[in-house]
Parts: structure tokens; C-alpha cells; sequence
């Protein structure tokens, strides 16, 4: 029997987190690259430093990126979808690593700087270099330890194991009773492709405990993309506000405004309701 995979990346955020190397995560979208770098941290030396995450997507400039090098120094800084960065603005960053300095704010002085990097791609980062659109050398500095990520849909039974901890997660910190899958529920999440990975499988979860009844999951409860009719909740990544909101609004639709009745069949407090009507963030139907 092989090696279980979530195991085999336990194994490797172990291994990472006691080396001081800088570490290179890839994998597809979704897949848990943030978590894992995290993980890294956690368990390092740096643990009781800063852990400071840069998304490349939205902050292009080399320029930007240097107040959160600073606020990093001595932890770690995290580099999401460094892919994406311009090459001349990779040949600034580059530059930075290898002097160890940068200009302090205060003064043109510049300062000494500590951190670790971890960084995170879901592109082919060896082909980018093929069409010289990354830097050669920078990969070499941001990958002194490699790890690929693997897509939810080759774990098999281990996505029943990845569910349950996402349902302890959401139960804990929203202090409701735990639920449990039932068998139905189980088969449908096995037999799901997770097109946005471990992310979906998360938002799943929790919109299914969100409406779920009983202490059970049922079948009908796990809310998936492909069976979605009139809105297709899970196409775009929201905030849990945001899902209550939606959830809330839908049942006050559907129970004619009627506010004790939707706060007893979610298993909220109606003052919730009150109060989110109260702030404008949800409009009553009229």
C-alpha cells in the first residue's frame, strides 16, 4: 500500500521547516500553497517572527514589495504567485537577496536585512525560464528547496479525511456541535474533481454545515459547482460574511421576511439577522 499523500507532505513541511532554505511551493490553483508555507513557519526557527504574505498579482513593483521585506526581517517573507512577476522587476528582487540590504525609509542609509523566503507558483517555472521569461538565477535562490503540491482529485479517500478536519475547523471556530458526513455525502465528495482544489473543498464545507439540519450531512446538503441551478454559490471565492449573507437573504426570500423562523432553521441568533439588516448588508425583499 503506498504512502498516504497527505502524509508524504507532512513529511516535507517537516523537512522544510528545519532548514533555513528558501522553498519554492507549486501547485495548481486552490491546492493549499498559503497553508503549506505557513505550516513552514510555524514549525521553523522563525516561528515567533513575522510571517508576511505578498500577493505578486495585485503588488507588481519590486518597489512595494520592500516595506513588506522590512516588516519580514527575521521572519518570513511569502512570496504568492511569483510567476507573475515582470523580469526586469525579478532582476530588483534578485538584486535585493543577494545584497542582503535594503534603503531604510528613515534615511538613505541602507539597512541589513534577515529573512527567509518562500514562495509560491502555479506555473511551470523551468519553461518560463526556457522562454526567458524568469530568471535563471533568482529560481536558483528560490528553490534551494522544492515542493509540489498535489491536486485534490488524486487523494482519493483522503478528501474524506481533508473534509472532516474542515468541518472540526469551521465547528471550532464558530463553536457549533459537530456534524458528521454521512455515506451519501462521503460518495458525492469522492466522486468530485475540485476544479479550484483544497479552496473549494474548504467553501464546500462550510456551505454545507451552514445548511445542514441535523447532527448528519446528507447527500443533498453538499452543495457541489456542477449541481448548482439558479446560482452557482461557489464560482467565486468569498468570505464567509459574505456566504451568510447570501444564505440568510435566500431563506428570508423564502419564509416571507420572517426573522425568527430563518434564525431557528440556520441555527442563528436573530439578533444576527437584526443586525445585519441594521448595517445595510442585507435588504429585506419586499
Amino acid at each position: 500500500m503506498s504512502e498516504k499523500k497527505l502524509k508524504i507532505i507532512e513529511n516535507i513541511i517537516n523537512e522544510a521547516s528545519k532548514t533555513k532554505k528558501n522553498v519554492l511551493i507549486s501547485g495548481e490553483v486552490g491546492s493549499g500553497e498559503e497553508y503549506t508555507a505557513r505550516s513552514i513557519h510555524n514549525s521553523s526557527i522563525r516561528k515567533d517572527k513575522e510571517f508576511v504574505v505578498v500577493n505578486i498579482t495585485t503588488i507588481l513593483s519590486v518597489d512595494k514589495i520592500l516595506k513588506y521585506i522590512s516588516k519580514a526581517n527575521g521572519g518570513t517573507l511569502y512570496l504568492d504567485e511569483i510567476g507573475n512577476l515582470d523580469l526586469k522587476e525579478q532582476e530588483k528582487l534578485l538584486e535585493i537577496i543577494e545584497k542582503g540590504k535594503i534603503n531604510s525609509s528613515l534615511s538613505s542609509l541602507e539597512k541589513d536585512i534577515d529573512i527567509r523566503i518562500i514562495a509560491s507558483t502555479k506555473k511551470n517555472i523551468l519553461e518560463e525560464i526556457h522562454k526567458r521569461l524568469f530568471n535563471k538565477d533568482l529560481y536558483n535562490i528560490l528553490s534551494q528547496f522544492t515542493i509540489e503540491l498535489f491536486p485534490l482529485r488524486e487523494m482519493g479517500e483522503e478528501i474524506i479525511e481533508l473534509a472532516e478536519f474542515f468541518i472540526l475547523e469551521y465547528c471550532k471556530k464558530n463553536r457549533k456541535p459537530l456534524k458528521q458526513l454521512s455515506h451519501g455525502a462521503k460518495e458525492i465528495l469522492l466522486n468530485y474533481d475540485y476544479p479550484q482544489n483544497h479552496r473549494e473543498l474548504k467553501a464546500i464545507m462550510e456551505l454545507s454545515l451552514m445548511m445542514a439540519n441535523n447532527s448528519i450531512i446528507y447527500p443533498e446538503e453538499i452543495y457541489l459547482r456542477k449541481n448548482m441551478c439558479k446560482v452557482d454559490i461557489l464560482r467565486e471565492e468569498r468570505t464567509l460574511e459574505q456566504y451568510d449573507k447570501m444564505i440568510i437573504e435566500h431563506f428570508l426570500t423564502k419564509y416571507d421576511n420572517r426573522v425568527y423562523y430563518v434564525a431557528e432553521k440556520l441555527g442563528i441568533s436573530k439578533n444576527k439577522i437584526y443586525n445585519m439588516i441594521n448595517k445595510g448588508i442585507i435588504k429585506l425583499q419586499k
